[in-house]
């Protein structure tokens, strides 16, 4: 895992499967992952100062393998470049503090004195148990010189540990406007241009005397480095910093100045993105110029007017919807009104007009019932959908509207397809607030609707329990069950599925028994098997008032 973090093993799998890979972006993934999780800021202070302590014990160990005569500035370096990288390894390598700027402060300087302790202490102890101390002395500094010198790692550890915090500042800030980031670039490229100016000199430069091959070789490397190389490299050093200091100032000035015009019209580009994502789609930036930032001023409107023109498109569309629907719910409803008139008229003339004699008045009266009951629960329907129907929810006993509607149906429904139905209520139960109207439709569509779908002999349930805060009114029947496909469906408006359910009514009972439960802040649910039942719970809220 840690691998796959660095870039590894991702960029390994990926050319794997067949993916092109640029090798700089891999060796970048490589070299930023493993330096930002692996190395850089990683370790405990105590486990940072042992590592600086092997550093420099390495450092010291190379210095004591030197023979021959060796000059004692070439060892008075070697002793200045061993606290240079011990103090910068303990930099590297030590992780940052957090918390309020003094306590990081008390920090880094408690570290600071723990390392320069440490290291004078701990090196000088390794220097004279494994008889490398004959490095120091080489140096033609005496002892306490190079106590001193060890001291200095953790004085020097301060700054260098306050330099490598603005640098993590300005890395950060640079990210955030174009002007830094062009101001960054103009630095780096100043530092490599000096690098380069510096180096020429010492490439194309008389090599002197040839290294001497055999058992000098060593100490002739180490000479040549410590006498020529690391010199220059701490000069250069100074310079840069001293060049980074003086120059900063004007690079970020030139910056301003040479990518204001670009970062202007970047930041206005921005500004109007903003202002479309907060829905102001009639917002345009002004084009200027004819580079890069001009095409993506330009694109950028292009965007726009498609986005606006297919948003009106899309509104325009929503109202001819919205008043397509609103026309079809003024017909159903206006239709639904005008039919319920004479269907009346004509079911009243059949009840004063029906005799013994003829049979057929029987059955027409019943087909116009049932076309009654139909035009209502349409016409209930649209107004509900319209927000028209007004409910008077009020504190309500369902004991007496539940037998009511059973004594009703329950001979009919005897009579006409030798089906029992029951109620098995308790005594007394809390009161719900409803609508008694609208309530006793819905247990009158739920009945009919058991008592259509249950053979001869079957039974139809009301029952009634209470759970936590709510009651439940369950109507279960013993009929054929529904289909699991069409339990998804049932409350769909003239949806008829299997099991029979397409030759009773024309499917809106269930569909107005929910829509009517969800308007009086109750749920319906279903619970059906095939060939054994269903279970429909209607599930209100107790009244609080009421217990």
């Amino acid at each position: 895992m840690r691998l796959r973090r660095c870039g590894v093993l991702d960029i390994g799998w990926r050319k794997m499967k067949g993916e092109q890979v640029e090798t700089k972006f891999f060796l970048k993934n490589l070299v930023s992952g493993w330096l930002g999780e692996r190395f850089l800021w990683r370790v405990h202070p105590l486990w940072g100062i042992v590592e600086a302590v092997l550093v420099g014990s390495v450092v010291l160990f190379l210095l004591s393998r030197m023979q021959g005569e060796v000059s004692p500035f070439v060892f008075s370096n070697g002793v200045l470049a061993l606290c240079g990288v011990s103090g910068m390894w303990a930099v590297l390598r030590i992780r940052m503090p957090d918390g309020a700027v003094w306590r990081q402060a008390v920090w880094e300087i408690g570290v600071g004195f723990l390392l320069s302790l440490v290291m004078a202490v701990g090196l000088r102890s390794v220097g004279r148990l494994s008889g490398w101390e004959s490095a120091w002395l080489r140096s033609g500094w005496g002892l306490p010189e190079i106590t001193l010198y060890l001291l200095g790692i953790g004085i020097g550890y301060l700054p260098a540990r306050a330099g490598v915090r603005l640098l993590r500042y300005w890395n950060a800030i640079r990210q955030q406007k174009m002007r830094w980031q062009l101001t960054h670039a103009l630095v780096i490229v100043s530092v490599v241009v000096a690098l380069v100016t510096a180096l020429l000199p010492m490439v194309f430069a008389p090599s002197g005397e040839p290294l001497p091959f055999g058992p000098d070789l060593y100490t002739a490397v180490i000479t040549r480095f410590l006498h020529t190389i690391l010199p220059f490299f701490g000069l250069f050093l100074m310079v840069s910093v001293a060049v980074m200091i003086i120059l900063l100032p004007l690079f970020m000035l030139f910056s301003l100045l040479v990518a204001r015009r670009t970062t202007r019209r970047l930041e206005q580009l921005t500004a109007v993105t903003n202002a479309l994502q907060s829905g102001d789609y009639s917002i345009r930036v002004p084009v200027s110029g004819a580079d890069e930032v001009a095409q993506l001023q330009h694109n950028f409107n292009t965007m726009a007017d498609q986005l606006q023109t297919t948003l009106a498109d899309l509104e325009t569309e929503r109202d001819r919807v919205e008043v397509l629907l609103r026309a079809q719910r003024d017909l159903i409803a206006n239709v639904s009104h005008e039919l319920r008139t004479p269907v009346a008229t004509i079911r009243a003339m059949l009840e004063t007009s029906r005799s013994d004699d003829d049979s057929d008045v029987p059955v027409m009266s019943g087909e116009i019932k049932r076309l009654q009951r139909l035009i209502d629960d349409l016409f209930t329907l649209s107004r509900l959908e319209a927000g028209g129907l007004s409910l008077e929810c009020q504190p309500t006993d369902i004991v007496p509207i539940v037998e009511r509607q059973v004594a009703a149906q329950a001979p009919l429904a005897w009579k006409s397809r030798r089906v029992e139905v029951v109620a098995e209520l308790p005594a007394s139960l809390p009161v719900i607030v409803v609508d008694e109207t609208r309530l006793e439709q819905i247990v009158s569509n739920l009945l009919r609707n058991g008592v259509a779908h249950t053979q001869p002999g079957g039974i139809v349930a009301v029952m009634a329990e209470l759970e936590s805060s709510s009651l439940l009114l369950h109507v279960r029947d013993t009929g054929a069950g529904i289909a699991a496909d069409d339990l998804l469906h049932i409350w769909e408006r003239f949806y008829q599925g299997g099991n029979g359910r397409s030759a009773s009514g024309a499917g809106l009972g269930l569909a107005l028994v929910k829509e009517l439960t969800e308007a009086m802040n109750g749920r319906v649910e279903v619970i059906s098997v095939v060939g054994e039942g269903s279970c429909f719970t209607l599930t209100f809220p107790l009244d609080p008032a009421g217990g």
